[in-house]
């Protein structure tokens, strides 16, 4: 049965129970994830590793709402994925839910001021310029808000991306790999700053890693393999 909100303990913001995950391949249905049950806390900071191929970003795409697993139910936030449309899923991320990417997915044509202000204007947040601002300076790009992101290093694109998920006070933050493609330097100030604004701001923090360093700061880790939650 569907696990609803009235079954989950006041703390528990994401309740997976039984997902599995199959897509359809030229040689049959290929399993990324096997009877996966798991429960985050509120305020939690949670690592998700294991060897590539292991179903760590399906997993968090899963979580998030932003995919549907084959089998088994996701509870994000109080509200059931499984019982929601898609514009009804896309509230719930807009309105709960931050993320960011090793990508950083910055809108091109957009300044890093602007790219920040998005989310917040989108919810219709009165004062998301001077919100933007404030989140800038907190990521250490006050003197950067109008510069494009392709005239910002890999490491300032990937702080704006932090100041965008932020400035909309998620209730849970999901990262995938968010250093991977950041030097040692750069990568280390990302980390700093995950954790910094996750504790500053009680957010629950879901990342994928490879990294044994990164995984290390989070409260808890689960490890996957072959679809598998094999350690947790």
């Amino acid at each position: 049965m569907p696990t609803t909100e009235s079954t989950l303990a006041p703390n528990i913001i994401i309740n997976a129970s039984g997902l599995n995950h199959h897509v359809a391949t030229h040689a049959g249905n290929l399993s990324l994830l096997n009877d996966i049950n798991l429960q985050i806390k509120q305020g939690e900071s949670l690592a998700i590793v294991g060897a590539s191929g292991s179903g760590k970003t399906t997993l968090l795409s899963i979580l998030a709402g932003l995919d549907s697993a084959s089998q088994g139910n996701v509870n994000l936030c109080g509200q059931n994925l499984e019982s929601l449309d898609e514009e009804q899923r896309a509230s719930l991320r807009r309105e709960n839910v931050g993320f960011i990417f090793q990508q950083f997915l910055l809108v091109p044509a957009l300044s890093a001021l602007e790219n920040v202000m998005l989310p917040a204007e989108l919810k219709g947040v009165a004062n998301a310029r001077q919100l933007a601002e404030q989140w800038l300076e907190k990521v250490g790009l006050a003197e950067r808000h109008d510069h494009y992101p392709n005239q910002l290093s890999g490491g300032e694109q990937q702080r704006v991306a932090i100041a965008r998920a932020f400035i909309s006070q998620p209730k849970v933050l999901f990262a995938d790999e968010p250093s991977a493609n950041l030097d040692n330097s750069n990568g280390q100030i990302i980390e700093d700053l995950l954790f910094e604004l996750n504790q500053q701001s009680g957010t629950t923090l879901v990342l994928v890693t490879h990294e044994l360093k990164l995984a290390e700061r989070c409260a808890r880790q689960i490890t996957l393999q072959a679809g598998r939650i094999i350690k947790q």
